[in-house]
């Protein structure tokens, strides 16, 4: 059973730090690999080796799921869960989504279908 099963490469817990502390909007690369004891290129580098991206595409997508989490939940605007997650505009979110997941965020959201309860007649 588990013998024949190949053990996962443990992930280095600095870089799983530096992923929390990019889910805040106001951290920025050099400053996630500064709380974790890396420089951003150190960081760059073992993040991509061994999560498969750099860094700044790591925070892309926290940013981009925070502010379709924020959609969701709070019921607001577009622009204001792209500020909430840390992007300049509804714009620059529009544009991340399409990039990172091929449509835009408003096709993420449930449809809400209204129908009148009045006949006519």
């Amino acid at each position: 059973g588990d013998a024949l099963r190949p053990s996962r490469p443990r992930i280095d817990a600095r870089l799983l730090r530096a992923l929390e502390a990019l889910r805040d909007p106001s951290v920025d690369v050099p400053r996630a690999a500064a709380m974790v004891g890396l420089s951003a290129s150190r960081l760059t580098h073992r993040m991509t080796e061994a999560l498969g991206a750099p860094p700044r595409a790591w925070r892309a997508w926290l940013r981009t799921q925070a502010a379709i989490g924020h959609l969701l939940r709070e019921g607001s605007t577009l622009t204001r869960a792209a500020y909430a997650a840390g992007f300049a505009d509804s714009a620059h979110l529009s544009r991340t989504c399409r990039r990172l997941m091929g449509v835009r965020p408003a096709m993420m959201l449930p449809r809400t279908v209204y129908i009148s309860d009045r006949t006519e007649g």
